[in-house]
């Protein structure tokens, strides 16, 4: 009798520490995901400050007929520095975010984030993006869109 109860002490401590652990880490990938995507990528651009939450080889999927498009990270840097370097996109304020942090789940060293971003109330895009735990950190890897207005962000590619 004994026993069982240590057994269950135990187990009930060890699954509150899991719990914990997870916590801090959704803790630590929402602020990920605030820092160098919501708020750098999006509503500061602050390529620089992208890089940190970004794998090197992170890509936007985006479907194109029966295709995949792969916009790699490099590539929407750029997308990125053309729009602040064109001071009539700037003043539209089109950039003026805000945003909700919807889903965000961790198993083990992956997750999955789901965001979305509304200008003036109006939902216009939901983004899910996936990470990966690696030894320097949480890195973004992946990241497929659904935009419920045409380009909301007045991008070209």
């Amino acid at each position: 009798m004994k026993t069982t109860i240590l057994l269950i002490f135990i187990l009930g401590m060890n699954i509150k520490a899991m719990s914990q652990t997870g916590d801090i880490e959704k803790l630590k990938i929402e602020q990920l995901v605030e820092e160098t995507f919501a708020n750098a990528a999006l509503n500061k651009l602050n390529t620089y400050e992208m890089t940190r939450g970004f794998h090197r080889d992170f890509a936007i999927l985006i479907p194109q007929g029966n295709d995949l498009f792969r916009l790699s990270l490099n590539d929407w840097i750029e997308v990125i520095e053309s729009y602040k370097n064109n001071p009539e996109k700037m003043k539209s304020g089109i950039r003026d975010l805000d945003y909700i942090i919807d889903v965000l789940e961790v198993t083990g060293n992956t997750a999955v984030v789901k965001t979305q971003f509304f200008r003036n109330k109006k939902l216009i895009i939901t983004d899910y993006l996936s990470y990966i735990k690696y030894p320097e950190g949480w890195k973004a890897v992946a990241k497929v869109s659904n935009e419920h207005i045409i380009n909301p962000l007045h991008l070209t590619l």
